[in-house]
């Protein structure tokens, strides 16, 4: 039979590889838990970063359209500036092709920028 020292010395061997195994098991688990928590902060940092620049993207755009907007105004009504500076029949009634002309330049501004006031009166057919 087994002595009571040698039987002491093999449970107290057992409960230390039981400890041993315990604790590498938590550390594991511990650590596996570390991981997904990093894992899930840079993927909602990567999601915020992804809309960011989705937004930035859009916001561009939006400018852009704006600018071009803008611009065919611009170069709508500069066409017209030198014509009404130097004009000496302001108080005539108005030709027929200038009156077209007129009308035509007015429905390309409203198509560059609809939300000028009178625009949505003039209706689509302009």
């Amino acid at each position: 039979m087994m002595s009571i020292r040698a039987l002491v010395t093999a449970v107290a061997a057992g409960a230390l590889a039981a400890s041993a195994l315990s604790l590498y098991t938590a550390g594991r688990r511990d650590g596996g838990q570390l991981r997904q928590a990093e894992i899930a902060v840079l993927t909602r940092e990567r999601d915020i970063a992804r809309l960011e620049a989705e937004g930035e993207r859009v916001s561009g755009q939006r400018l852009a359209a704006a600018l071009a907007r803008g611009a065919s105004g611009q170069a709508v009504v500069s066409a017209f500036i030198p014509q009404a500076l130097n004009t000496e029949d302001g108080h005539e009634t108005l030709a027929a092709d200038r009156a077209a002309r007129l009308h035509d330049a007015d429905r390309r501004l409203c198509q560059a920028a609809p939300d000028l006031a009178g625009c949505a009166a003039a209706g689509p057919g302009g």
